[in-house]
């Protein structure tokens, strides 16, 4: 078991709900906001580096074809885990709600480290662990 109180551990999960609300409704600076300022993410085919990166990612994503769903489940903390810092790992279906019916575009696994800041957890780093390569 980790060794982080329970008020963090639900702020890191409400982190990552937030993380799929602000994307898939494009909301593009809060999305990027839930990031450190250098923050990134990785193990995509373009990685991405800083919030800006995050902006124009959800920009990207809004004027594209698809309309994105995220669904971060079974969400637990590495055993590593302290009150500082925190490895949350996660499921991930990604459905496309522009085709009808919906279909799910891919399943994922994420790796979360996260770090507490006087405001609250930022993701540091965001890793995405595809089941194939992408």
């Amino acid at each position: 078991m980790s060794q982080i109180s329970l008020e963090n551990r639900l702020a890191i999960y409400e982190l990552i709900a937030r993380y799929s609300h602000n994307v898939d409704n494009y909301r593009a600076q809060e999305w990027a906001d839930l990031f450190l300022v250098d923050g990134k993410m990785t193990g995509i085919p373009e990685p991405l580096l800083g919030r800006q990166a995050f902006v124009g990612q959800c920009e990207k994503l809004k004027a594209g074809p698809t309309e994105y769903r995220h669904s971060i489940t079974n969400i637990y903390l590495e055993p590593d885990s302290t009150n500082e810092k925190a490895v949350a790992r996660a499921y991930g279906l990604v459905s496309d709600w522009a085709t009808n019916p919906p279909c799910l575009s891919i399943f994922v696994e994420y790796g979360f480290n996260v770090v507490k800041q006087s405001d609250g957890w930022r993701i540091a780093e965001l890793v995405i662990y595809p089941p194939y390569g992408i």
